[in-house]
């Protein structure tokens, strides 16, 4: 599954004045088609979603850009569908936690996984 709007490209971005890994927001990407801002994190259109796992999980950085949140989709229609289920600032803690719970992970988000810095941030957790 593709990662929203112009995400992909900006994924995640070394800041080497803050030392901190964060999603960019080039050409506007945290704004929808209706020109709302994409800030919630348990909304389905995110713009810091880092991989869609499976239909149940997938990867968010927070707004902060200090963690990746692992969030479950929760059952039935709701505004904001996606409830946070754990809080990790290592590459190592994100995909074992992956590997544990989320079942069946696609192949295209598992390389994502892999692709990310071994720290959320530019330095040791």
């Amino acid at each position: 599954m593709a990662l929203k709007g112009d995400l992909a490209r900006n994924l995640l971005t070394q800041d080497p004045s803050r030392s901190v890994c964060h999603a960019t927001a080039a050409n506007n990407s945290n704004i929808n088609e209706t020109g709302a801002r994409r800030h919630h994190e348990t909304a389905d259109d995110y713009f810091g979603t880092v991989a869609q796992l499976n239909e149940t999980w997938r990867v968010i950085l927070c707004r902060d850009g200090i963690q990746w949140i692992l969030q479950r989709r929760k059952n039935g229609g709701a505004e904001r569908p996606w409830r946070s289920v754990h809080y990790c600032q290592t590459r190592k803690a994100l995909t074992r936690l992956c590997a544990t719970l989320c079942g069946r992970v696609d192949p295209t988000a598992l390389e994502k996984l892999h692709a990310l810095p071994e720290y959320v941030r530019g330095g040791a957790a």
